[in-house]
């Protein structure tokens, strides 16, 4: 791991089996049922889910890992005194408070910045074993999580979405370029278990 990252929490987390949980920040009530099974399940089994803590699929996914007594890590684009949205402060002391893990590459004081999240979500992917991507409309900061995977030698695995819903458009492109598409908690969980980089 980075020697120059500023972390709070517990740092066990970083021992265990992690995936990156991403999404749209616009989820759809689907997209938002599909995270708290997959969620659940992988928490189950396990693992440290990753994610940004942003509005949307990254909330979700720390809300769920929590409520099911797992633990989290939630990568920041800013520094550690600092959050945003400004609405996930209570999300973040929980974080904390229940055995997860705080991590970023700013020090204190240092605010959120456009480009502090392609940063982040590059963190991501270093800290995760594998990367599960919920919901992505073709305009997203997902596909920047997913680029990287792509870069660092990472399987991207895909929950597919209703092809009418303009929202999981992103997802069938991911898809297309070589993601892998997961029809069911019990199908990722089968396939995490051959994951190279364990």
């Amino acid at each position: 791991m980075d020697s120059d990252l500023y972390l709070l929490g517990n740092q066990d987390c970083l021992k265990m089996k992690r995936i990156a949980v991403v999404g749209t920040r616009m989820m759809s009530a689907y997209g938002e049922i599909m995270c708290r099974v997959f969620v659940k399940n992988l928490v189950e089994q396990e693992w440290c889910i990753v994610s940004g803590m942003a509005r949307g699929i990254d909330r979700v996914a720390h809300e769920t890992t929590l409520a099911r007594g797992g633990k989290t890590i939630a990568v920041l684009g800013h520094g550690l005194d600092q959050c945003y949205p400004k609405e996930h402060a209570s999300l973040k002391r929980h974080i904390v408070d229940h055995g997860g893990l705080l991590v970023a590459q700013y020090g204190a004081g240092i605010r959120p910045q456009p480009e502090h999240f392609r940063q982040r979500d590059q963190l991501m992917v270093r800290l995760s074993h594998a990367v599960l991507v919920i919901e992505c409309p073709r305009k997203s900061g997902v596909k920047i999580t997913v680029s990287a995977a792509a870069e660092e030698g990472k399987n991207v695995y895909v929950v597919p979405g209703p092809i009418t819903q303009a929202s999981y458009h992103g997802s069938v492109e991911i898809i297309r370029n070589g993601g892998i598409p997961v029809y069911n908690p019990q199908d990722l969980i089968e396939q995490l278990r051959y994951t190279d980089s364990l």
